[in-house]
């Protein structure tokens, strides 16, 4: 349906009408229409989208967080509770991160024999709708990682959850400063698969794939790993998973997991779901001589940023008990990695960040024949030079999401873990923003690396 055609609902309207007249949004350029009516649309790049855009960015400093999104959610009227309407169907969602995602809700299912369906409860209805308090905190205990010093007790476990477990919920409702008058998107998590153009549910499922390897800033051809991932997810046939025996759909599973810092490349273990989100992140033993015998066959199987650390630890795993200690040393890692390309983004290297993307990687379309999960020494790929527009805005798109998700690894409260305390400090980001201020790229880039590796050993050394 074109976006001119949609009915809003009446809820919507209502809600529309409210903000525009708020006082929290004063100064927010042309709230209204020459008709009187809320102009809540405007392109980013139009002339009001560029003063929105401004008004915006003033709130940051005036309010001292991060990004946009942290103001949206920070002036959101009080008296609505956290809650917006959907433009379509009226239902009201929360703009925080209430609502576990889907693979958060799947183990909930699974650990609770629920059959819940995404964004029907929030965190805190769900522990409502859990009668047996004993098996209440022992699994969500185990899902949601709640430390062991922290006591039985759901309000207790609640507070940590919303603290600090962002990433393993969701929005009712995502961010969309200056485009969205109060700062989200019209439509609520309700409809978007169904009004958001290109995020019906096979696109939909695309794009959860591919924003995780942008998200951790993987190495490896990102395109050419998501269209083969897309081939596991059309596969329907039911067939024995290799690792539990069972008869189910299988996904594909990451040999070296993106979280950790390895690259998103076209090789991948097929797993049931189940077997898939048991791994949580972790990498095993088996992975890891597979990932070594790649490495000796001249694949790249680590990304740039985690290269060091791996090199020093890779042929120190001799058991599973090593391999899950590689495994929190890795994300640790990355924790670090995030944080320092945040601040160096927040120094104005955008730029200079940018170089270690590769849209050029969009430039190509994938086609399979004889795919089979259990037989891809049989797959024959097709590879077509492809430039229109979509594959250029998809370049885009992979360097907007890769950029704008360091901020939101700020905003989940993810930067810089205690364990590592001051591991580097102001001194070691200026100067690599300094050289870059004075377009010395390859001495910036010889710094970050010196960083990174200064980072990485004391991370061996606490490690093993």
């Amino acid at each position: 349906m074109a976006r001119k055609d949609r009915n809003w609902s009446k809820e919507f309207i209502n809600y529309t009408n409210f903000i525009v007249k708020h006082k929290n949004y004063k100064g927010l350029a042309e709230p209204l229409k020459s008709d009187g009516s809320p102009r809540w649309i405007v392109s980013g790049n139009s002339p009001i989208g560029k003063e929105r855009a401004d008004w915006w960015d003033k709130k940051i400093i005036e309010l001292g967080v991060t990004c946009r999104a942290d103001v949206a959610r920070e002036i959101h009227p009080k008296e609505l509770g956290g809650l917006k309407p959907c433009q379509i169907c009226g239902r009201k969602l929360s703009i925080f991160y209430v609502y576990p995602n889907k693979h958060t809700l799947d183990k909930i299912n699974g650990s609770f024999k629920l059959k819940i369906k995404p964004y029907e409860y929030d965190i805190d209805q769900i522990f409502q709708k859990i009668n047996d308090s004993n098996l209440l905190l022992k699994n969500m205990r185990e899902i949601f990682h709640i430390p062991s010093n922290i006591p039985n007790d759901k309000e207790l476990f609640l507070k940590f959850i919303k603290t600090n477990c962002k990433s393993l919920l969701s929005p009712g409702v995502m961010s969309n400063p200056p485009d969205r008058f109060e700062g989200f998107h019209t439509y609520n998590a309700c409809c978007r698969s169904k009004e958001d153009t290109g995020r019906h549910k096979s696109n939909l499922a695309r794009y959860s794939q591919d924003r995780r390897a942008y998200e951790n800033w993987a190495g490896g051809d990102w395109n050419f790993s998501n269209r083969l991932m897309g081939e596991f997810k059309k596969y329907k046939t039911l067939i024995k998973c290799p690792h539990c025996g069972n008869i189910r759909e299988v996904t594909a599973d990451h040999i070296g997991p993106i979280s950790l810092g390895f690259t998103h490349r076209p090789k991948f273990n097929p797993l049931c779901g189940s077997c898939n989100s048991g791994k949580n992140n972790r990498i095993t033993l088996s992975d890891v001589k597979i990932l070594i015998a790649d490495e000796q066959n001249g694949e790249q199987v680590i990304s740039w940023h985690s290269k060091y650390l791996w090199d020093n630890l890779k042929n120190k795993i001799k058991t599973e008990d090593d391999a899950l200690r590689l495994s929190k040393a890795m994300r640790l890692n990355i924790h670090q990695i995030l944080s320092i390309l945040y601040l160096i983004k927040q120094s104005g290297g955008t730029g200079f960040l940018k170089e270690f993307l590769h849209p050029e990687y969009s430039f190509f379309d994938y086609k399979f024949e004889n795919f089979n999960p259990l037989e891809l020494n049989k797959l024959k790929i097709i590879k077509k030079p492809l430039e229109n527009k979509n594959k250029t805005k998809n370049a885009q798109r992979y360097i907007r999401i890769s950029l704008d998700s360091l901020d939101e690894y700020q905003e989940k409260g993810n930067r810089k873990s205690k364990d590592m305390g001051d591991s580097f400090d102001e001194k070691e980001i200026n100067k690599i923003t300094n050289l870059i201020k004075e377009n010395k790229k390859e001495k910036a880039k010889e710094a970050l690396m010196n960083l990174i590796q200064k980072v990485s050993q004391i991370i061996v050394d606490r490690s093993f």
